[in-house]
């Protein structure tokens, strides 16, 4: 007989709206949001290990520093999504959208990303890796930012490389995220 903690974790939040919802710092361990609308959820530095996210909507989420290993992303929507330092180790994520999510310093180390469509995602510093994480099988990778060109000078950094910019592979400030990236602080 299954404890009333587990029915809880693997049932209940199946399907339920949790639009623009604080999950900060939550133990969601093996939660089952399948189908779930977790749009706008703020889930900084929350334990998703094992959770179960398929077809939820997760678009312009904050998964900032979010520990989503061995996760089921499978269908789910993280279009527009804060997803920095963020650990997908061993997470599958088919045919999920990560459209124009912003993906610093992330890691995908054995993901199964078959399918994912990456376009127009900002991924500098994230790190992919095999068996499972194949560039040949997800899409539009091409149209994903994986390297910045910096200007010694100052100035704008370009997506395009040029004579004279440095090659920006990783982000400088690693996981930090300061509050002026994110948006939070009120003027």
């Amino acid at each position: 007989m299954a404890r009333p903690l587990e029915v809880i974790r693997h049932c209940c939040l199946v399907g339920t709206n949790l639009e623009r919802a604080d999950l900060r710092y939550m133990d969601l361990r093996g939660v089952n949001f399948t189908n779930s609308n977790l749009r706008g959820a703020d889930l900084s530095h929350a334990d998703c290990r094992g959770a179960i996210f398929v077809k939820a909507d997760l678009s312009r989420a904050c998964l900032y520093n979010t520990n989503c290993e061995d996760a089921d992303f499978s269908n789910a929507d993280l279009t527009m999504s804060y997803l920095r330092a963020t650990n997908f180790t061993h997470a599958t994520m088919w045919w999920a959208s990560l459209r124009r999510v912003t993906a610093k310093n992330a890691f995908f180390l054995g993901a199964d990303m078959t399918g994912v469509d990456m376009a127009y995602g900002f991924f500098l510093g994230s790190r992919f890796g095999p068996p499972l994480c194949k560039t040949d099988q997800m899409r539009n990778v091409d149209k994903a930012v994986f390297h910045w060109y910096w200007d010694p000078q100052g100035g704008i950094p370009s997506y395009d490389p040029k004579e004279g910019y440095v090659d920006l592979w990783r982000s400088v400030l690693g996981g930090i995220s300061l509050q002026e990236n994110a948006a939070t602080r009120k003027t």
